[in-house]
């Protein structure tokens, strides 16, 4: 197993932004021995209120292309078509970032992402 996820993250250390929100992802390669941190994606969020602009959504999206799956505290239906159209699974969870990524690792959605 060698994948990437996006984590939706403001502080580097727990999952708490919404996917549409975020300012930045972080970027792990998932591997059998657990998870390393690769880089920061600077990103445009896309939802101001509660509203958002589909085409930022969708750049969001190819922003994080290369992985196939991101981890955010919220993920709206829109967002959720746009990662859908780029093979990206969301994952909906808060908590730290190392459990969150060991509970995707572990999890037998991960088996579609692979």
């Amino acid at each position: 197993m060698d994948v990437k996820i996006a984590v939706a993250s403001s502080d580097g250390a727990t999952v708490n932004e919404h996917f549409g929100r975020t300012r930045a992802f972080r970027i792990y390669r998932l591997h059998d021995g657990g998870h390393e941190f690769l880089e920061l994606r600077e990103n445009t969020p896309a939802c101001v209120g509660q509203q958002h602009d589909d085409d930022v959504l969708d750049r969001a999206a190819q922003l994080i292309a290369d992985c196939r799956g991101v981890v955010a505290a919220q993920v709206g239906p829109g967002a959720i078509d746009a990662l859908i159209g780029h093979r990206i699974l969301a994952f909906t969870m808060g908590g730290s970032i190392d459990e969150a990524l060991e509970i995707v690792r572990s999890s037998k959605r991960f088996t579609y992402i692979t």
